[in-house]
This record gives C-alpha cells, sequence and structure tokens, in this order.
C-alpha cells in the first residue's frame, strides 16, 4: 500500500496525523472490509555539524555512551558481588572494576568515527 502526500494545502502544525479509511479487498455485496492507514508529518532534521566539529562532536558523544555503559556494568557487578558474600563489593572490587571497563571500552570504537 503506497502512502501518497497531500500537496493542496499547508496544514497547522498542531495536525500531527491523518488517518486515511480504505478498503482492503474488493467490495463484495455486503462490502469490505475498512482498513486504517496512517499518514504522519514529516519531521524537521536537526542541523548536524561539519568537518572536524563533526569528529569530536561524535567522539564525545562515542565517549559519554562508554561511560555510561562501564558504569552500569559496573553496578550490576556490584550488587551481584553483594548477593554473594558480606562485604562482597570491596573484595571483588578490582576485578569488577577492570571487567566493566573493558565493557565500556568496547562501546568505543575508533573505527567508528570515521565512517
Amino acid at each position: 500500500m503506497k502512502l501518497r502526500t497531500i500537496k493542496t494545502k499547508k496544514l497547522p502544525k498542531a495536525v500531527k496525523r491523518i488517518t486515511v479509511l480504505k478498503t482492503l479487498d474488493k467490495p463484495t455485496l455486503g462490502g469490505g472490509s475498512l482498513g486504517r492507514v496512517e499518514v504522519k508529518r514529516k519531521s524537521k532534521r536537526k542541523k548536524q555539524s561539519k568537518g572536524l566539529t563533526r569528529l569530536f562532536e561524535r567522539m564525545a558523544r562515542r565517549s559519554a555512551k562508554s561511560n555510561a555503559k562501564t558504569a552500569e556494568a559496573y553496578l550490576d557487578r556490584h550488587r551481584n558481588s553483594n548477593k554473594k558474600r558480606r562485604d562482597g563489593w570491596l573484595r571483588d572490587f578490582s576485578y569488577n572494576i577492570m571487567r566493566s571497563r573493558r565493557k565500556g571500552g568496547k562501546a568505543f570504537k575508533f573505527s567508528k568515527l570515521f565512517d
């Protein structure tokens, strides 16, 4: 089913989507079954950085994501160590830090910065 765009009039910005009712199959004596097709308004694209700033933006975003992943992995390991034994987080501290940093480091890849 192809979606058609409406080119006759500009709609107000408050209109977010239009619902078009169509028959799904050829109408029979009792009538065809109705289907619903929603047409969404195209959103404007955000302005993107160009040149060298784009590279720095990617690096900042990737490092933030990898830091978040590292912190999340460490919290999971911390909870699990605490469940295993009393003061388990302290006993497993260096191991948990090492494993969580490795997991976060996988999220930050230099090779994908230049794509």
